[in-house]
């Protein structure tokens, strides 16, 4: 406890050091620190006899101390039992809710003193939550350490008594968080930020960051005791914001097993995004469960059982693929009607890759019509809901992805990308999504739509998943000749170890170029233009060299002069329905005469009327040789500007509503995406998360690079996620009420 120089807290629990405690005092300190230690947990309930022969005395030094804690809130008792009071969540988040008010009073009078010796000692607190294996109670005490470090400089010793003992109230409870969160990735992410911020002395910021760490572990509490976490694993453990490094932990630590984890993720699924429970937001993210998805799951978990080694990299982790690519035995349906009962005989080289990785194919996500289009509209499952607004698009055409990832349905999830299909909805819901160089990933039994723009990839709510995905289904396939291009040299693969040693200074070694061209004029457009300056400027601030001004000149016409979607997209698809066995038909002209498409997939309609092959439209040459010329001219950009990297927003526009894109406010060809100055230029590009409008939707930067530059935009984004810790997850779930001042 911290308390001015000379002068005694206004509250003690504890004796002097110098003093011997009495026997009482003795008992009553033993009981209670189990308690704040979450070795005794909240609605335990035990016989004063037993809880004394714990300890080791009688009954009556026990009851003596059971008085005082009683005093203190810690427990109710009668004269034979003992419970451990449990605070019920509304009185968890105004606990929660009058902490808020006092470290925001104490970050205000510390910061200002904050000083060398400080920093260092909390430097050295933040390292020492890090290592790997720490255990929660260590955790715990260090976290407490920290904040008490730090509030320390504002030398006030009634504040700091009065976090002192909001702190003890609230103590159980983040024994509770601890076994809610696995392990402490993201607390430390936050803990990180929030440093960096006292280091750049920014007030507003470490404000603003401190309420959104109380606030996580407020929700994360509530949500662990609606879950019941202390009861057991599988379904009575929250998983939400699972990484793939903490779930291999969990295994190898017997805290959970692949079983335990896809039956947690069908159960949301169920509740969350099932068109059939009318008491859930219905989402409508996942058009197919696998139904082997748990036997799946089981037979990997025997075998650890039997070797105690995982498979693989992505051993046990449950993935939901969009259904645009082929999975054996799980129907396929291309987000259309016309195959809902299309069941292939083989895996898509992307999902064989996965599950020889370890990975469980959860099920299939939803898609528009053939992924003709930026919406998530089809005929197959009419539209998904953004989780972040339910009125309001999540974007497409990996739409179901998106959502599903998002919303914790899912560890990791898998889209595709022709023209922004993956960094679109990623943007729109919170995610990080990468397109890769094309030809690093194979695209053989993923419908095409233009085939040399197209490119599966994976959607992650952190970079490392994506990375380890990444790791996985990159590279060379006898199938697919693009892919020739996974072997052309040592920069390809080994993506995960190259977040190896990525911190929040990282980002200083990097120089990025803003596109002015590519920042709309409009209402709408303003809205993410504002957020993304700030991320720009938050750049500036973490060292990051920004390069201003840099314009292309005439963007739309350089996007309009290298589409080749109403060219291109019929030949590729006819081409692929034609090498399939099925009973649909084999032409677009067929779907789209027949109506078997979603009326606001406008596109299909224009790809119906395109050439039978391609090569005879007259723009098709000049066309290809203009996306050419468009990819020379931004490595020109970068080349002059001296730049890593051109960042500019990975939408013009935040995420329209229903209403919105019903009225048919935008076409397929004129939505003010700029995710195709990458696709049309097949340059790798990533999405990443930067911030929220005021009405809390989602805005992605789009930071694009030279070919097959993906292990340093991957390291530019850990390095932004360890800054900022931008991911903020969707309440979807009405039970969740945020803290609030």
């Amino acid at each position: 406890m911290i308390t001015a120089a000379g002068e005694k807290p206004l509250v003690s629990h504890s004796k002097d050091s110098a003093e011997t405690p009495t026997l009482a005092e003795s008992v009553y300190q033993r009981i209670r620190r189990n308690i704040l230690e979450g070795r005794i947990m909240p609605g335990t309930r035990v016989s004063i006899r037993s809880l004394a022969e714990s300890v080791g005395v009688s009954t009556m030094p026990t009851r003596e101390a059971l008085k005082r804690l009683s005093f203190e809130g810690l427990v109710e008792y009668d004269r034979r039992a003992v419970t451990i009071s449990t605070l019920s969540p509304k009185a968890i988040r105004e606990l929660f809710t009058i902490r808020l008010r006092l470290e925001l009073l104490a970050t205000e009078w510390a910061l200002p003193r904050l000083d060398a010796e400080t920093t260092v000692a909390l430097r050295s607190v933040l390292d020492r939550m890090i290592v790997p294996g720490i255990s929660a109670i260590t955790w715990r005490k260090l976290n407490r350490e920290f904040h008490q470090t730090f509030y320390s400089c504002g030398d006030s010793r009634y504040l700091l008594e009065l976090i002192h003992n909001i702190w003890d109230r609230i103590q159980p409870y983040m024994a509770i968080y601890a076994s809610a969160m696995h392990d402490f990735t993201e607390a430390d992410r936050q803990h990180e930020h929030m440093y960096q911020l006292m280091l750049a002395r920014d007030l507003d910021g470490l404000l603003d960051a401190t309420t959104r760490h109380l606030e996580h572990t407020a929700e994360a509490i509530v949500s662990a005791l609606g879950a019941d976490t202390t009861t057991g694993r599988g379904n009575n453990v929250n998983y939400e914001e699972l990484s793939i490094s903490s779930f291999h932990r969990l295994v190898e630590s017997g805290g959970a097993t692949s079983a335990d984890l896809t039956a947690w993720y069908l159960d949301r699924i169920a509740t969350l995004d099932s068109i059939d429970n009318p008491d859930g937001p219905q989402l409508n993210s996942v058009v197919t469960v696998n139904p082997a998805a748990l036997d799946e799951a089981r037979a990997l978990d025997e075998k650890y059982a039997r070797t105690g080694t995982l498979v693989g990299p992505l051993h046990g982790v449950p993935i939901l693929i969009k259904d645009q690519g082929e999975t054996k035995g799980i129907p396929t349906a291309f987000g259309s009607t016309a195959f809902a009962d299309y069941i292939p005989d083989t895996d898509a080289t992307v999902v064989d890759r996965l599950r020889k990785a370890g990975a469980v194919i959860l099920g299939k996500t939803a898609m528009c019509d053939f992924a003709a289009g930026w919406f998530s509209f089809s005929s197959r499952t009419d539209h998904t809901k953004n989780p972040y607004d339910l009125d309001r698009e999540t974007g497409g055409s990996s739409a179901g992805t998106a959502a599903a990832v998002t919303a914790n349905l899912c560890l990791v999830g898998i889209g595709e990308d022709t023209g922004g299909s993956i960094r679109l909805p990623s943007s729109f819901t919170n995610l990080f999504g990468l397109r890769v160089t094309t030809g690093l990933v194979s695209r053989t039994g993923f419908s095409p739509l233009v085939h040399f723009q197209d490119t599966p990839g994976p959607m992650a709510r952190n970079v490392s998943d994506l990375a380890a995905v990444l790791d996985v289904i990159v590279g060379y396939d006898p199938t697919d000749s693009y892919t020739a291009l996974a072997t052309s040299g040592p920069e390809v693969g080994d993506y995960g170890e190259a977040l190896d040693g990525v911190d929040a200074d990282t980002l200083s070694g990097f120089r990025v170029g803003v596109l002015t061209d590519a920042f709309g004029a409009g209402d709408d457009q303003e809205l993410t233009n504002s957020v993304v300056r700030a991320a720009i400027d938050r750049l500036r601030h973490h060292g990051t060299g920004v390069v201003d001004g840099i314009v292309l000149g005439n963007l739309e016409t350089w996007v309009a002069e290298t589409s080749l979607y109403t060219i291109q997209s019929k030949f590729d698809l006819e081409t692929f329905l034609g090498s399939r066995t099925h009973t649909g038909p084999t032409t677009i002209r067929e779907i789209v005469d027949h109506g078997d498409f979603h009326p606001l997939t406008d596109l299909l309609a224009d790809i119906a009327d395109g050439p039978s092959n391609p090569e005879d439209h007259p723009e098709y040459f000049k066309k290809r040789t203009r996306q050419e010329d468009w990819r020379r001219t931004l490595l020109a950009k970068m080349a002059d500007a001296e730049i890593d990297f051109l960042v500019y927003p990975t939408v013009q526009v935040p995420a329209p509503t229903r209403a919105d894109l019903a009225a048919k406010r935008w076409t397929a060809l004129n939505f003010p995406t700029n995710t195709v100055i990458a696709s049309q230029t097949s340059l790798p590009a990533i999405s990443i998360p930067v911030g929220f409008t005021d009405s809390g939707l989602p805005v992605g930067l789009e930071v694009v690079g030279r070919p097959l530059t993906e292990r340093a935009l991957l390291r530019f984004a850990r390095a932004w996620e360890l800054a900022e810790a931008p991911r903020r997850q969707p309440q979807i779930e009405a039970s969740k009420t945020r803290v609030t001042m």
